[in-house]
């Protein structure tokens, strides 16, 4: 895995001799360095003209474990093809010593539902009927940093599913509050599992494995929660969810046949479970497979995706050729959007990244304008301010590497964005503005 660091920046001195002498070039009477600069006129000029260069990878897998956020799901891109994502996590007891049936037996236990319920977050794409499927997970999930899990981590599970049918498909509502017990919750995804799986950990009431989290842990390993889809070209979504909020969770509901009680017990995901945030993506056959076969395909247009997909590469071949003797004022690079409206909207932010021994690093920039560039909804356009960059490039400071330019928060931002190359139908910019004298 590459790891962002933070570079310190430039000192700026030179520019800051060029307004000192600018300034008191002004005061001719009062300082005779005036006299030497009577007959120079400071010039502001501008540099549009540059070579661009620009091409699409693929991302690297990224380090998924115990993220708040959880996307689940899948949608049929025309132009990226086919994303899904998957949660693999474990739920544990909400109290020890678990005894349903304290004054029976687990016979005496009737089960009349068992609900997984988890509250939306957000979601990206087209709201369309998916099928969800959850299997118990049957490796360990270790609580441990030093065992890493990615984005493309899998675990073995049983291969019985254990959604009830009647509950398997359905239209995601991430915009409408639920009412459960005749209260109203956030929007939620609520799946009704096989009573067979609530059965299991009933038939453990007063034993071992339901005595505390550890042995339960060992007993109930988790749940890998995933769709089964087959969607049509622009169909399917993305669903976030907050896995750590209250109602996340899973609720057996159960009668005591002999007492006639009616009574309620939560698994809960919460901060100690180990969660793995799972994602996958199939290009065959789209452009951007094209363009990841053929570099020289990203004159036309470019391809960032989240969730671990696509990052975009920019070259700045010519810029050495500027005279380094002048000073840089500003240096803002523009790339135009290509996007004509619908279910897949840009990135909200990216980041803009040189690559240094095999990590990632913030260009000097970033103490400037912040790590983060937002999108231009009304120009449709990223901008970005590189002026420390380019000064550090004409100096020696950095090698004329490539510049990596991916989405901001792509472990969870299922955000896909189209920009235009060289000879697309808008083209990328460096606008440099220099003082010369």
């Amino acid at each position: 895995m590459k790891q962002i660091r933070y570079l310190l920046s430039i000192r700026k001195v030179v520019l800051l001799s060029v307004l000192f002498l600018y300034t008191v070039g002004c005061k001719k009477k009062e300082n005779p360095l005036g006299a030497e600069l009577e007959d120079q006129q400071l010039s502001v000029n501008t540099i549009d003209t540059l070579t661009i260069r620009t091409y699409t990878k693929r991302e690297d897998s990224i380090a998924s474990r115990n993220i708040s956020i959880s996307p689940l799901g899948s949608y049929n891109d025309p132009v990226f093809g086919i994303t899904s994502t998957s949660i693999y996590s474990q739920v544990r007891l909400s109290s020890d010593n678990v005894n349903f049936a304290p004054n029976g037996t687990p016979a005496d236990i009737a089960i009349d539902s068992i609900i997984l319920s988890l509250e939306y977050q957000d979601y990206y794409g087209s709201l369309d009927a998916q099928t969800f499927e959850i299997y118990e997970i049957t490796d360990d999930l270790v609580n441990d940093t030093a065992v890493p899990y990615y984005t493309s981590t899998t675990f073995n599970n049983s291969g019985v599913n254990i959604v009830a049918p009647s509950s398997a498909t359905q239209v995601p509502d991430p915009i409408n509050k639920v009412y459960v017990d005749g209260d109203s919750l956030n929007p939620q995804l609520r799946l009704r599992l096989e009573n067979s799986f609530g059965q299991k950990i009933i038939d453990e009431s007063g034993g071992a494995n339901l005595a505390n989290n550890t042995n339960f842990l060992t007993f109930i390993k988790g749940l890998f929660i995933t769709t089964n889809n087959s969607f049509a070209p622009n169909q399917g979504s993305i669903l976030s969810f907050n896995l750590l909020a209250e109602n996340s969770k899973i609720t057996i509901y159960y009668r005591d046949t002999v007492n006639i009680d009616t009574n309620a017990f939560d698994l809960l995901i919460n901060s100690n479970c180990v969660r793995v945030n799972h994602a996958s993506h199939d290009y065959t056959g789209t452009a951007v497979d094209f363009q990841l076969n053929d570099s020289t395909l990203g004159n036309t247009e470019t391809y960032i995706q989240g969730l671990a997909g696509l990052k975009t590469y920019l070259e700045l071949p010519t810029i050495l050729n500027i005279d380094s003797t002048i000073v840089i004022n500003k240096a803002l690079l523009t790339i135009p959007v290509n996007y004509s409206g619908g279910n897949y909207e840009p990135n909200q932010r990216l980041l803009i990244l040189r690559e240094e021994d095999d990590q990632l690093a913030f260009l000097p920039d970033v103490s400037l304008t912040g790590s983060e560039i937002t999108y231009n909804e009304a120009d449709q356009l990223y901008e970005f301010n590189i002026t420390n960059y380019v000064n550090t490039l004409l100096n020696g400071t950095y090698e004329n590497l490539p510049l990596r330019i991916q989405t901001a928060s792509s472990l969870v931002v299922p955000n896909r964005t189209i920009l235009y190359g060289s000879a697309g139908a808008q083209q990328p910019s460096l606008k440099i503005t220099y003082t010369k004298y």
